[in-house]
């Protein structure tokens, strides 16, 4: 394999797992994917229309200036 160009390969999915020290389950599971996915068991998924704005993502509530 070759390491993605990005010009050529656009970010598809990112996710994360969240998980305070000392505990045993994640408080937080998230897939950001481009274009829409099946569910994920046990994940909240977000999906984008584009890779600019998969990028920019964040988990709170969108507000104007962000």
């Amino acid at each position: 394999g070759v390491f993605p160009e990005a010009q050529q390969d656009p970010v598809i999915a990112i996710a994360a797992v969240a998980q305070r020290q000392g505990q045993r389950e994640p408080f937080l599971r998230a897939v950001f994917t481009l274009l829409p996915c099946a569910p994920v068991r046990g994940a909240t998924v977000r999906s984008f229309a584009t890779e600019r704005d998969l990028l920019q993502v964040g988990l709170g509530p969108k507000t104007p200036n962000s």
